[in-house]
């Protein structure tokens, strides 16, 4: 991996978003990854992670510190103790890490070698409702490991494409590299910089073409950065985005929310009936949206407890400026 992509510190922490963060590392990296995976197996694959993780960890301040701070309201929440020191500074790593053994799984569903018998479905009346919506926005969160929730929509009654909308400008060459190593396998990403009315239309004719779209919704808007609802969130109100929930209104189909954690080696998916389609009259849709945010929160910090190694934010989420544990020192 190459760090020519090292982010660029922004003058305050604090209050800089999330986009600002540009993505270190590098595809050719990325790609010398799969190569050894593919060629030597895990056990090579695991022996170059580890100092790669390590030095990615050592390096990014302004991540390690956001880790910190979410594993502080994370530890309060769940009534233990904040860490200190190096048990602070190896629980952090323990979550970097668990980030990075998260690609072999990524691998595996880019490759194709993943399928509906090797998920577990958590909860079967969700999955089952999901497969009868004809059409269905699914929420989700950079929790778990998403692409693995392929294999549920390459086979038998729910069969349908997966297009999950991003705004990362990497998205793009990333996705021709999914496609190269497995034709199949590839998750269609929507690639949105500036959200407007033909995005909406396209997104609507897949809806009524029967298939799928995931919406992040644990990452506020490129283009619309305070367009938020404030939501309690692991102790602290978060702001998240108004645009997922305002397009789901928009797009009149069921909405679901579904992660993909691993559990003592295993991937069991959670699948949830989150809203049906209603008619929001315009006065009443800013506390429509605020009450859709906020149950996206609960249920969010509901799978952090279940899986507190596996909600890869690497970015100051609560945006305190008069927290001192969210600034590098």
């Amino acid at each position: 991996m190459s760090d020519n992509n090292k982010p660029q510190q922004p003058h305050n922490d604090s209050t800089f978003h999330w986009s600002q963060l540009k993505e270190r590392g590098s595809m050719f990296g990325i790609e010398v990854l799969v190569f050894i995976y593919k060629v030597f197996g895990k056990w090579l694959f695991k022996v170059v992670l580890t100092p790669v993780m390590f030095y990615f960890y050592i390096t990014g301040r302004l991540s390690r510190h956001a880790i910190w701070h979410y594993l502080d309201n994370l530890n309060t929440s769940m009534g233990e103790q904040k860490r200190v020191g190096l048990a602070r500074f190896k629980q952090g790593f323990k979550l970097y890490f668990s980030f990075g053994m998260a690609i072999l799984d990524k691998f595996d569903a880019w490759l194709g070698k993943v399928n509906i018998k090797d998920i577990e479905i958590a909860t079967p009346d969700g999955y089952q409702e999901l497969v009868q919506a004809k059409g269905a926005v699914i929420f989700s969160a950079h929790l778990g490991n998403m692409e693995i929730c392929r294999a549920i929509f390459s086979m038998g009654d729910n069969k349908r494409p997966l297009n999950v909308i991003t705004y990362n400008e990497h998205t793009p060459s990333f996705n021709n590299f999914l496609k190269k190593i497995n034709q199949e396998a590839a998750i269609n990403f929507i690639h949105i910089n500036n959200f407007g009315p033909d995005d909406t239309i396209k997104l609507k004719q897949k809806i009524d073409d029967g298939e799928a779209v995931v919406i992040f919704a644990d990452r506020t808007s490129v283009n619309n950065p305070t367009s938020v609802h404030q939501a309690p969130f692991l102790g602290e109100q978060a702001p998240f985005a108004v645009g997922p929930f305002a397009l789901a209104n928009i797009m009149e189909c069921p909405v679901f929310l579904m992660f993909c954690i691993n559990e003592h080696g295993r991937y069991r998916t959670y699948i949830e009936k989150f809203a049906d389609p209603i008619k929001v009259k315009r006065k009443e849709r800013q506390a429509h949206f605020q009450a859709m945010a906020t149950k996206f929160a609960e249920r969010l910090e509901f799978y952090c407890k279940k899986a507190p190694y596996q909600w890869y934010n690497f970015f100051n989420f609560w945006q305190k400026a008069s927290d001192k544990d969210s600034k590098p020192s």
